[in-house]
């Protein structure tokens, strides 16, 4: 049997192919970063414990998941529109296949907006990326504190103190609670598509000056008759079986907050 003794230049050569080996193993893989902007489609509020979240799919067989490459995200406070950056691992983007991005808002498991359309992505670079959302049924209604507008009818003198007219349906459960120009209100609503209407409302028993009491049962009075509702830009409009508004909501504006944090 003839022994090979290996030489210095051997042992060099080998050395070199386990660093190389080792050198790829410990090295990061390239990454990359998806930026774009989403908007929403009407200009509702956004709860201020809602979530945004942008997802870099790659699109299969119209029969096979989507594969999620990447995502950003974080707290929709800020209010559209929203800016994002997705990080994703550049080999696993391949030359042919095809990629989107979808985009949600979402609270406590509940889907509020959401992109309807599929936006493909990586097919011109020099084009901005940019999604819109619009709302998921009904659900943006629900869990947002809403602001009679305009104010009370009847103007308020110094001499007859009146609060702001609140109303918010629950997200979680059919009730209802707020206040009218007096007095704090609770009861149960009833929410099917275009459909709303209130059952019992009970309110506290306190007594202001005769006019805004009068407001107030005109108020009251008025939630009994509801029967639609609708949106229109940012107000919420509450309507009768024919069709005529009977009360408006709005939301009170929300300052703007610096840009929110990405996250992976």
């Amino acid at each position: 049997m003839v022994v090979r003794r290996r030489s210095h230049g051997d042992a060099l050569l080998a050395m070199g192919s386990l660093l190389a080996i080792l050198v790829g193993i410990a090295s990061p893989a390239l990454a990359g970063s998806l930026q774009g902007t989403a908007t929403l489609m009407l200009p509702l509020p956004v709860p201020p414990d809602a979530i945004f979240e942008a997802q870099l799919q790659e699109i299969g067989a119209a029969d096979a998941p989507a594969v999620l490459l990447g995502k950003a995200r974080f707290k929709a406070a800020s209010g559209a529109p929203f800016h994002f950056r997705i990080p994703y691992v550049d080999g696993m983007v391949k030359s042919g296949h095809r990629y989107s991005v979808r985009a949600v808002i979402s609270e406590a498991g509940r889907l509020l907006f959401s992109t309807d359309t599929v936006q493909p992505v990586f097919q011109d670079p020099a084009t901005p990326l940019l999604l819109q959302m619009i709302p998921v049924g009904d659900a943006p209604l629900r869990g947002v504190t809403w602001l009679q507008a305009p104010a009370a009818s009847v103007p308020a003198s110094p001499q007859a103190a009146r609060q702001e007219v609140q109303l918010r349906l629950d997200p979680l459960s059919p009730t209802v609670s707020g206040s009218a120009d007096c007095n704090r209100l609770e009861g149960t609503y009833r929410l099917e598509g275009d459909r709303l209407s209130f059952g019992q409302l009970d309110s506290t028993i306190l007594q202001c000056e005769p006019e805004v009491m009068a407001d107030e049962r005109r108020i009251l009075s008025d939630l009994q008759r509801v029967r639609r509702w609708r949106f229109v830009d940012r107000h919420f409009e509450l309507l009768d079986d024919a069709g005529t508004m009977l009360l408006r909501f709005e939301t009170r504006p929300q300052p703007a907050a610096g840009a929110p944090a990405v996250s992976p």
